[in-house]
């Protein structure tokens, strides 16, 4: 249901872009994305040393993207993103307590800073920020159900579009995401006092994805 609703967001947008004529500055781009939010092993520093520690597994999302650019060297984007991954509780360091399966989305809006470059290659810097939405699936093993959040995100990234010719490129990317890792409400229980949440994480997300210039 995800997929369908990223896919039709880009088609909706692209024939926005289309409606613009032959020399839109509109761009989607659709591909893969990488998801490795357990680089950040994460423990609430003002809790105990046996408290709970959390991190998140690594995942492999769908990435939609629309951008418009304007000038020479800028254009804004917004990107929608979806990858299905668990949050894995451990008891002092060691001992894997519990988890939550969660589906993510994510929506970020960005501003991009293309380099004079060639006709063919335009790399890029981006930094921006919107919302990462955590859903938790039925798969979970604390005793208590755990609830949907959505967490504010600041990110950043670099990348370069590889054009084929004047329609379609290709397009490597890595993106970073800087929030809060989710608790889904399960902090403010009495048995989850130390779940070792509310402590930012760091998620690289590298991607490729196939641009086609309208």
């Amino acid at each position: 249901m995800k997929l369908k609703l990223i896919i039709a967001t880009i088609l909706f947008f692209g024939s926005l872009a289309h409606a613009q004529g032959a020399k839109s500055n509109f761009s989607i781009g659709a591909g893969i994305e990488g998801v490795f939010p357990a680089a950040s092993f994460n423990r609430n520093p003002s809790a105990p040393e046996n408290s709970t520690v959390q991190k998140g597994t690594n995942a492999v999302g769908y990435i939609g993207d629309l951008r418009y650019d304007f000038g020479r060297h800028s254009a804004v984007g917004i990107a929608v993103t979806w990858n299905r991954n668990t949050e894995v509780f451990f008891d002092g360091f060691t001992t894997a307590t519990n988890h939550v399966q969660t589906n993510n989305a994510e929506i970020i809006a960005s501003y991009i800073i293309r380099l004079p470059a060639r006709e063919r290659v335009k790399p890029y810097f981006m930094i921006g920020g919107g919302v990462v939405h955590f859903s938790p699936t039925n798969d979970f093993s604390t005793a208590d159900n755990p609830s949907s959040q959505s967490k504010p995100t600041f990110a950043y990234g670099f990348g370069t579009d590889l054009n084929f010719n004047a329609n379609w490129a290709l397009r490597l990317q890595y993106r970073g995401l800087v929030l809060a890792s989710p608790d889904f409400g399960l902090m403010d229980k009495t048995d989850y006092n130390n779940f070792g949440s509310g402590v930012k994480r760091h998620v690289p997300e590298p991607s490729v994805q196939i641009v086609y210039h309208f």
